[in-house]
């Protein structure tokens, strides 16, 4: 859903309703999670230059502590700010795994809360979405997307424009080289001192600061040193003060001393050669890179194999993923985990838990070793291929198993594991196997992910990649690919998109002798006629098509796929049909998604019955399925589910006779909607039963007042959004029917806050009292004056009182 009145998403410009204001929510810098040492100097010039700096680079050679260095930097700033300063948060945007250009734009939309659902250019959104925001943008790691002169490729040309269009968005970068970008302040960061240069924080009588991180680290590792020993102020010259080689070397100090890995270094890669030899930068590249080569040196010959090999995974892997792609490297499986231990232990490799997994991740610099240990040994296809191969039949299992008790596990995996999902697809584009790589995009969409996730057009881009040429012969796997970018079209309201890809598909089929048997042609045919036929009585035809697309996913023993045509089944009796059919149609999705236990599901199946009520049945039992499918949504993050919920309270709001609290709903429901990028513009049966809605409101309090009351729900932040959208849950406080109006033609929420204002209760004992925010009390508070046309709480009060004596009286 978009405009007030019901226009499309493309009528108006992006930002005005979903994408502002940005709330301060926003992902900040990540926790600290071990101490930092040093760098106060580097600091103070950082918070200097950006007292007058919008763009600030932090440049330096790999390893420096660029990264580290950018928390800290946004930690203190965000700290010693004003609050209005960063208003809209501390957004950091990790660069590393953006292997091209087109994707910039949606990584660092991504970051902002921007779903990747419309079709429109994601760098245009981007830019709508931070056009009037005051927030401190973070990127780290982007030299490899910045062309070989300064100020030429993808992310300087994107800066450019963010800079000039929004005036109040600061960014800091690192970088090994500058970015080019107009404006662009660059502060150099060097190693840490050791002692043989001037930009020492010390002072004389203390530790250097890269002795100081040596102690700290070897302390962390159950190795405690003596800061005073000379050993270790020679092994930090030694290794150039270079945090990351510093602590690659202090985690060696359980098995060496200080002297062994001083002597080390001496016998085995005479680094003070190095360290003398070439320019600064160059050096300490090589000094970085040999003491990648002697970390290398120090592992066993399992060990070593085992860092190149899972060199290749993308943003992270877990163990199951390590033994399967190990094994082809005739590395057994049992011994997989002691090898990753071993790896952690030597800060080769870092440990994270997500989603209750986990997971295992290299800093790029490592994984870039782990490239060269890879092409030199001639197993990079190897590894590559088993890399795919695991990732293929990962995501075919999530097609097979999602409909069940661990339905969004699967869900969450999926997301997790896109970045890997794409390099598998990748490989297999690029070595020919495009019928395996089209084949783990299908599976991947029939997992439905992208909509919890809110990466919609990510599945249109995986099944658009590896596709033959239009003209050529169409096979199974096009057809299926076809069908399901056709369904998501319909799904996003555009159907000018979906018809020609319908189109192909059933000819496919047709070809093929399978256009009647076929489950997903049948799924998506029926669902163009229920979501863009505009005669109700041609759209009714879906139904059948839908009967014969379920028969032929259970068939094929494809469950996950049947349901949801079960589903788009309950959808379109409660649109198109009687009663009875829509009561029983909805009741059977229900007792379908508690049968599998699937929670996602099972919340669309609450919200197709709420529907169904709303429209054939009970509005008191309507509220209490929409509630339902509300609070699993809220508690699974789905983007999508929590917009069309929005949309179904606002109706049974309507219907309840709160036409105000409506108005505010359905623009609840336009800031949801158009943040995910749904649309009731394109979608016939819900748009013909939202606008007989709406004329109703707007006949019952007039066009401008019910227009106020949709700003007001776009202007509210995600949090007090939802808020609302509970408070239409909660028990009445008056004893009335459903469709009548509490007095002063307030609505019944506040009326409740007006009744609370008498009892001498404050804005923030009103919130705490009705479950919502003090700034949704303020707004509440505010219509009441305007309504009632008094300007104190005093008056409030007494008017209050006036009316519970009319009452009794």
């Amino acid at each position: 859903m978009t405009g007030r009145n019901s226009s499309s998403s493309e009528d108006q410009p992006e930002g005005t309703q979903a994408d502002r204001p940005l709330c301060p929510e926003s992902g900040g810098a990540p926790a600290e999670v071990t101490s930092f040492i040093g760098r106060s100097r580097l600091l103070r010039d950082a918070k200097d230059l950006h007292g007058t700096a919008r763009m600030i680079t932090l440049i330096g050679t790999g390893g420096v502590g660029k990264t580290r260095l950018l928390y800290r930097l946004a930690h203190e700033l965000r700290t010693e700010s004003s609050a209005s300063q960063f208003e809209h948060g501390v957004v950091v945007v990790k660069l590393s795994e953006v292997r091209s250009g087109d994707r910039l734009a949606s990584t660092i939309a991504e970051a902002l809360g921007v779903l990747d659902n419309s079709t429109a250019p994601m760098r245009d959104r981007l830019i709508e979405r931070v056009r009037h925001a005051r927030l401190l943008l973070l990127l780290d790691n982007c030299e490899h997307l910045v062309d070989a002169e300064p100020a030429e490729g993808p992310l300087p040309s994107l800066l450019r424009d963010v800079l000039a269009e929004a005036p109040g968005v600061r960014v800091i970068a690192t970088s090994r080289a500058r970015l080019g970008v107009p404006g662009e302040h660059l502060l150099t960061v060097p190693p840490l001192c050791a002692g043989v240069t001037e930009t020492c924080d010390s002072n004389d009588d203390e530790p250097h600061e890269a002795v100081r991180l040596l102690g700290d680290r070897a302390t962390a590792a159950g190795a405690p040193i003596d800061l005073c020993d000379p050993k270790a102020a020679e092994l930090c010259r030694l290794l150039d003060g270079i945090p990351l080689a510093i602590e690659l070397a202090a985690a060696k100090l359980d098995v060496l001393t200080l002297t062994e890995l001083v002597e080390q270094h001496h016998v085995r890669h005479n680094l003070l050669r190095l360290l003398v030899d070439g320019p600064s930068e160059q050096r300490h590249h090589r000094t970085l890179h040999g003491t990648l080569d002697w970390s290398y040196r120090l592992l066993t010959s399992t060990e070593q194999l085992t860092w190149s090999v899972i060199s290749v995974f993308e943003g992270g892997f877990d163990l199951d993923a390590a033994r399967t792609i190990c094994a082809r490297h005739e590395i057994a499986p049992d011994d997989v985990f002691d090898l990753l231990t071993r790896l952690v232990r030597t800060s080769l490799l870092e440990v994270e838990k997500l989603n209750g997994r986990t997971r295992y991740r290299m800093l790029e610099i490592i994984r870039q070793y782990g490239h060269e240990l890879l092409a030199k040994a001639g197993t990079e296809h190897t590894a590559r291929q088993a890399h795919a191969d695991y990732y293929a039949a990962l995501v075919e299992q999530g097609a097979q198993q999602w409909l069940g008790p661990d339905e969004v596990v699967w869900i969450r995996r999926m997301r997790t594991e896109l970045a890997n999902l794409r390099a598998a697809q990748e490989h297999f584009v690029a070595t020919e196997q495009r019928e395996r790589g089209l084949e783990l995009a299908v599976n991947a969409t029939r997992t439905r992910f992208h909509y919890h996730a809110g990466l919609i057009n990510e599945a249109h881009r995986m099944l658009a990649l590896g596709m033959d040429d239009p003209a050529s012969s169409i096979g199974p796997l096009q057809v299926a690919a076809l069908a399901l970018r056709a369904w998501i079209a319909l799904t996003q309201g555009h159907a000018e998109v979906a018809t020609p890809l319908l189109a192909r598909a059933e000819n496919g089929a047709r070809a093929l002798g399978c256009h009647d048997t076929n489950g997903l042609v049948l799924f998506a045919s029926g669902t163009r006629l229920l979501m863009a036929e505009p005669d109700p009585r041609r759209a009714s035809e879906c139904l059948s098509l839908f009967a014969r697309a379920e028969g032929a996913f259970r068939a094929a023993g494809q469950h996950g796929d049947a349901h949801m045509t079960t589903l788009f089944a309950a959808f379109a009796t409660a649109f198109l049909g009687d009663a009875d059919t829509a009561l029983a149609a909805s009741a059977r999705a229900l007792d379908s998604a508690n049968t599998a236990g699937a929670q996602w599901c099972i919340s669309w199946a609450l919200w197709a019955s709420g529907l169904t009520q709303l429209l054939h049945g009970d509005l008191t039992e309507a509220l209490r399925l929409a509630h339902q499918a509300l609070r699993i949504q809220h508690e699974m993050d789905d983007n999508w589910g929590l917009a069309w919920t929005s949309w179904l309270l606002a109706l049974i709001a309507a219907n309840r006779g709160e036409h105000r609290l409506a108005g505010t709903l359905f623009g609840v429901a336009n800031r949801m909607q158009a943040a995910a990028h749904a649309t009731v513009h394109g979608l016939q049966a819900f748009r013909r039963v939202q606008e007989q809605i709406q004329f109703v409101c707007r006949g019952e309090i007039g066009d401008n007042e019910f227009e106020t009351a949709i700003a007001e729900g776009e202007a509210l932040c995600t949090p007090d959004a939802l808020a609302l959208a509970h408070s239409l849950t909660l028990p009445r406080q008056r004893t009335t029917t459903a469709h009548t109006r509490p007095p002063g033609d307030l609505s019944d929420r506040e009326y409740q806050v007006a009744e609370l204002i008498a009892a001498g209760k404050s804005n923030q004992e009103i919130a705490t009292i009705l479950r919502i925010s003090a700034r949704t009390v303020e707004t509440h508070v505010t219509n009441i004056h305007k309504r009632l046309k008094l300007n104190s709480r005093v008056h409030v009060a007494t008017w209050v009182r006036e009316q519970h004596r009319t009452t009794v009286g």
